[in-house]
């Protein structure tokens, strides 16, 4: 006769529990930090996504002493990224990575795009103010400059529902997005 206490219930060892909240800990850590970005909206994205391309050719700008250029197409929707090497500040050509124009993820569109007018050579001191919309449908440009220095200026996306603006507010490319506003 077998002694009922010896025998061997259905069920999990402290050390396979273990094994599993470890390997739940590992899926969860690295899902976390993406869990926001499933509730924001393609606005928003479509928003930082491009506060993103304007730091990242901040930085390429820098690095390689090269001239970046940010074409915005108010009428398409769209941007271009263009380059002009150092040894020849004025002849612009395409970017390497993003050789062709890139389209604004629908329903977003380009609201509008302003810039603060400088003086001739003279980034420090603001002057007018000009703005590009999308009834003009006219290309609006930001130079970045080999050192860093960005133009000053902000672009408002929108949607059905909402706008969101995007703001370089110092020639050191600091950005701010806005709220949401709803049309």
């Amino acid at each position: 006769m077998i002694d009922s206490r010896l025998e061997k219930k259905p069920g999990f060892s402290l050390l396979e529990l273990g094994v599993i909240m470890f390997i739940m800990m590992i899926i969860l850590g690295f899902s976390l930090p993406r869990f926001p970005r499933l509730f924001e909206s393609d606005l928003q994205l479509e928003t930082r996504k491009l506060a993103r391309l304007i730091d990242e050719l901040r930085q390429q700008a820098i690095f390689s002493g090269e001239t970046q250029k940010l074409v915005f197409d108010t009428k398409k929707s769209e941007y271009t990224v263009f380059t002009a090497k150092a040894d020849q500040p004025e002849q612009f050509a395409p970017h390497k990575q993003f050789d062709k124009p890139v389209p604004l993820k629908a329903p977003v569109q380009f609201y509008t795009v302003s810039q603060i007018e400088t003086p001739e050579g003279d980034r420090q001191f603001a002057g007018r103010k000009i703005v590009f919309d999308k009834i003009f449908g006219q290309q609006f440009q930001v130079y970045i400059d080999s050192s860093g220095f960005v133009d000053l200026f902000t672009v408002r996306l929108k949607d059905q529902k909402n706008q969101l603006s995007l703001s370089v507010v110092n020639i050191m490319g600091k950005m701010v997005i806005g709220k949401e506003i709803p049309l």
